[in-house]
C-alpha cells in the first residue's frame, strides 16, 4: 500500500523544515513511519508529523534527472452500470516523475493509452519531496 508521510527536523540554519514523502510499499502504518524514520535518521530533531493513506493507486516511474518533479494525473474511466442504466466513473491518481509540465503532460498521455482508455481529468505538481 502507498502511503504518504510529512516530517519536520531542525535544518541548518536552525529552523524547522517541512518534507512531504510518500512511502512506496509499506505493509501498514508503523512499517511506513519505520521507513521514513530510517530514510532520514541523519536529519536533526526528526518528528514525523502526519501519516495517511494515499489516494495514488500507482508510481509510474522512477526519478531518471535530479531536475524531475513529482506530478500527479488524475485520469478516468467511464462505464454504464448495468442494473441502473447510468453512467459511473472510476478516477485513478498516478504518481511519476517529469522535469517540465509538457514532458509530464505527453508521459501521462501516452501512459493512459495502455490497456484502456483513460481520460485525463488533472495534472499538477506535487509538494513531494521522494518517493522512498
Amino acid at each position: 500500500m502507498i502511503y504518504e508521510g510529512q516530517v519536520t527536523y531542525t535544518s541548518l540554519e536552525s529552523k524547522t523544515a517541512k518534507e512531504n514523502y510518500v512511502i512506496e510499499e509499506a505493509a501498514n502504518f508503523t512499517d511506513a513511519e519505520v521507513q521514513l524514520t530510517q530514510h532520514l535518521a541523519a536529519l536533526q530533531d526528526l518528528d514525523v508529523v502526519a501519516l495517511k493513506r494515499s489516494k495514488i493507486k500507482e508510481i509510474a516511474n522512477k526519478r531518471t534527472n535530479e531536475k524531475d518533479c513529482l506530478w500527479v494525473a488524475e485520469l478516468q474511466d467511464s462505464f454504464v452500470d448495468e442494473d441502473s442504466g447510468e453512467t459511473r466513473y472510476i478516477t485513478y491518481k498516478v504518481l511519476f516523475y517529469s522535469t517540465t509540465f509538457e514532458m509530464a503532460k505527453r508521459f501521462i498521455c501516452e501512459y493512459s493509452k495502455q490497456g484502456y482508455d483513460l481520460e485525463l481529468v488533472s495534472l499538477k505538481k506535487t509538494k513531494f519531496i521522494d518517493v522512498l
